[in-house]
């Protein structure tokens, strides 16, 4: 039994092209891989062969080097830069709480002075016991402290009157590595006479 006139026209027609993800997919993925080959051969036939005639050359340097200068002379350079880098570390972590001294002067106001003093470098805790001739003199030096952008914190404890003058204890936080750098800012504050 032959088949009807339209199945066979319908058999003998191409298949339409159906659009789909897959030849997307295909490409990309083949452009991914393409550029993978190239970057892999990059590195490998031309950037390994400029590290390795980098490193022969500087083999070279190092060796007319070891060449011009005499081995004894080379452990006395060796002995000598150890010394300077050991130097350097021991300065680096070098406390100068020294300097803090200093800074009080400049940043004491004029009718406070200190009995009292005792710094933790450790946690750049400074407390102090002061005196002051009015409780003004007290608040004015506590706006001192506070104005000072390295101090975070300001703790005020016993404060009473005797003997005519105010006592006061106060902690200074300092900011952390503050007391381990050879120039300590001394910003200054005016201060008033009262």
């Amino acid at each position: 039994m032959p088949l009807p006139q339209k199945i066979v026209e319908h058999l003998s027609r191409e298949p339409r092209i159906t659009q789909g993800w897959a030849p997307q997919i295909l490409m990309f993925s083949g452009t991914i891989f393409f550029i993978s080959l190239v970057i892999y051969f990059g590195l490998t036939f031309g950037y390994k062969a400029y590290l390795n005639s980098s490193i022969a050359k500087l083999h070279d340097q190092t060796e007319a080097f070891s060449q011009q200068v005499p081995e004894g002379d080379q452990k006395k350079i060796i002995n000598f830069y150890s010394q300077i880098s050991n130097l350097k570390t021991v300065l680096a972590s070098h406390v100068f709480s020294s300097q803090l001294f200093g800074w009080l002067e400049k940043n004491t106001q004029v009718n406070v002075y200190y009995d009292k003093f005792n710094l933790n470098v450790l946690n750049g805790q400074l407390p102090l016991s002061g005196i002051g001739k009015t409780m003004d003199d007290i608040n004015q030096q506590l706006a001192i402290f506070q104005s000072h952008k390295d101090i975070t914190k300001i703790t005020l404890g016993n404060v009473n009157f005797s003997g005519g003058l105010w006592h006061f204890d106060v902690t200074l936080t300092f900011r952390p590595g503050y007391f381990s750098r050879p120039g300590l800012s001394i910003a200054t504050t005016t201060t008033t006479q009262q």
